[in-house]
C-alpha cells in the first residue's frame, strides 16, 4: 500500500480480508494484522507473530516496501519457534520473483498475479502437508535453490464466487478521509483492464480481461458496510471504475432504490464518461471522480498510449462539474519525450481545468511496465533502491532532463496549485463545516505538505 505519511491516511486491506474471510469459512484460524494503520512498530510485529505461532504468513508488499517486506519474512522466520510459511503477494514479487526470492531467505513462496484463489488453495496444500509447488500461481525456489514458478492461475471469472470481506478482522475504526476523518471502506467493484499504457503494469495482477461483480453482490457489500460496520463512506477501487456503462448505470439505480443513504468516490478514463452517467452516479451518492489526465501534451499523451486526447480530458471535467461532482486529477511528469516546456505546457493545462484536487506524480518505471524496459535498455535508471520507487520521487534521468529535476517541477506545480488562495478557500469551502473539520484538515497537513 502506500506510506502512510503521503496522504495522511491509509486504505482497509481488502484483499487481505477476503482472503482471511474464505481461510475463516474453510475452518481454519486466520487472523489480520494492518501494522501502518494499527501503529505497529516492527518489532512489536515480531512479537505479536511469534504469539501466533500461525503455521503460514501473508504479506502484502509493493515495490517501495519490498526491502521492509523481505525484513518481515525474515525477522518472522528467525523470530517463531516453528517456522511459518511465509508468502509475499502483489504486483511486485508477481513481476520481481526471482529477486525476491534470491534476497529474501525468508520467503518461501510468491504469489503470482491474482492472489485469492491461489492463497487458497495453498493454504489447502500446505494443511494437507503439501509442498507450494504442488498449487498453480506460484512462484518458488527448486531442488537447487533456484527460482522456478508453477503453472499460471487463470484470472477468477466470476467475482461473485468470493465471498463478502468480513471486516470485523480489523478495526474499521483505522480508515478514515483525509479531510472530514468520516470513516471509509473500499469496494472492488470490477478487475482487468484492456488498455496498455506504457507506464501501468496492473495487468500483471489483474489481467487485461474486464470482469464486475453483479450489482446485487455488490449492494450486499455496502448494505453490509452500513448496517454493521457503520460506514457510510467508500471508494470503489477498481484500475478503471467506468469500463461497463451498463454495471455502473445499473449500480447506481440499485443504490438509490436500496434507500442506503451513502457517499463514494469512484475513478474513470476521460473517454468513457457521458453526461447521462455522470448524474446517475451524483444521484446515487458518488461526490468525486478521479481522471487519469497524465499529461497536457498531446504528443505524449500519444507516446504513453493513453489513447485519450486533450479535447476528451476538457469535457470530461466540464460534464462531472455540470452533474454536481468535485474532480481530481491525475497528473504524471518526467515521461521518456517530457522536457521543461512540456511539464510546463501540462502545468498550464491543469490550471486551465475546473479541478478540485489535483495530484502531480513522477513517472515511475514499475517492473513489468513497457516503461521499465525501455529505461532498462536506454541506462534511464537513476537509482536500483526500490524505497526511492515512489510517485513522488523520480528515478529517471534523460538526456536532457534529469531526475532531481523532474521533482523540482514537480513539487513547484504542486505547491503553485495548493497554495492559490481561490483553491484553498474552496477546498475550506466544501469541507470545512465545523471545528472539527478544520482540526482533521489540520491534522493531516504536515504528511501531505512533506510528500510535495
Amino acid at each position: 500500500m502506500q506510506r502512510k505519511g503521503a496522504w495522511g491516511y491509509v486504505m482497509a486491506p481488502v484483499t487481505m480480508v477476503t482472503m482471511a474471510t474464505m481461510a475463516r469459512l474453510e475452518g481454519h484460524d486466520a487472523s489480520v494484522m494492518d501494522c501502518p494503520a494499527e501503529g505497529i512498530a516492527f518489532p512489536a510485529m515480531l512479537d505479536a507473530v511469534a504469539r501466533l505461532a500461525p503455521d503460514a504468513v501473508f504479506v502484502n508488499t509493493s515495490t517501495p516496501s519490498i526491502d521492509d517486506d523481505l525484513a518481515a519474512a525474515d525477522g518472522i522466520a528467525a523470530r517463531c519457534p516453528r517456522r511459518p510459511t511465509a508468502v509475499l503477494y502483489g504486483i511486485h514479487p508477481t513481476t520481481c520473483f526471482e529477486e525476491v526470492l534470491a534476497r529474501g531467505r525468508g520467503v518461501d513462496c510468491c504469489v503470482l498475479g491474482e492472489p485469492e484463489l491461489t492463497v487458497q488453495a495453498l493454504i489447502a496444500a500446505l494443511s494437507k502437508g503439501a509442498p507450494p509447488s504442488s498449487v498453480a500461481g506460484i512462484a518458488w525456489r527448486d531442488a537447487a535453490g533456484n527460482a522456478a514458478k508453477t503453472p499460471a492461475r487463470p484470472p477468477i471469472a466470476d467475482l461473485d464466487t468470493l465471498p463478502l470481506p468480513d471486516w470485523s478482522l480489523v478495526d474499521t475504526g483505522n480508515y478514515r478521509l483525509p479531510l472530514d476523518r468520516k470513516k471509509f471502506l473500499l469496494v472492488n467493484t470490477n478487475r482487468g483492464c484492456p488498455y496498455r499504457c506504457t507506464f501501468c503494469n496492473a495487468y500483471a495482477y489483474y489481467g487485461r480481461t474486464p470482469r464486475h461483480r453483479s450489482v446485487g453482490h455488490v449492494l450486499r457489500e455496502l448494505e453490509a458496510g452500513v448496517r454493521v460496520h457503520g460506514v457510510k463512506n467508500f471508494m470503489f477501487w477498481a484500475e478503471e471504475f467506468v469500463l461497463d456503462r451498463a454495471f455502473v448505470l445499473e449500480l447506481s439505480e440499485a443504490i438509490v432504490r436500496s434507500g442506503l443513504d451513502i457517499r463514494w468516490v469512484c475513478n474513470s478514463r476521460v473517454d468513457a464518461v457521458t453526461p447521462e452517467l455522470l448524474a446517475a452516479i451524483r444521484r446515487a451518492g458518488c461526490w468525486n471522480i478521479a481522471f487519469g489526465i497524465e499529461s497536457g501534451d498531446q504528443r505524449i499523451l500519444d507516446l504513453t498510449n493513453k489513447r485519450t486526447t486533450l479535447e476528451q480530458v476538457r469535457a470530461a471535467v466540464s460534464m462531472a462539474r455540470d452533474a454536481g461532482l468535485q474532480v481530481t486529477g491525475h497528473v504524471i511528469l518526467g515521461f521518456p519525450q517530457d522536457t521543461r516546456e512540456t511539464i510546463a505546457a501540462t502545468g498550464r493545462f491543469v490550471d486551465s481545468l475546473d479541478l478540485d484536487f489535483v495530484q502531480y506524480y513522477c513517472a515511475m518505471p514499475y517492473p513489468g511496465t513497457e516503461l521499465h524496459g525501455e529505461a532498462l535498455q536506454q541506462g534511464w535508471l537513476a537509482s536500483d533502491d526500490w524505497t526511492r520507487w515512489e510517485h513522488n520521487q523520480s528515478v529517471l534521468d534523460y538526456p536532457g532532463l534529469t531526475a532531481a529535476e523532474t521533482m523540482r517541477l514537480r513539487r513547484r506545480l504542486m505547491m503553485r496549485w495548493y497554495l492559490t488562495p481561490r483553491r484553498i478557500l474552496r477546498t475550506l469551502r466544501n469541507h470545512v463545516r465545523r471545528p472539527s473539520d478544520a482540526r482533521a484538515l489540520l491534522s493531516r497537513l504536515g504528511g501531505f505538505i512533506r510528500w510535495m
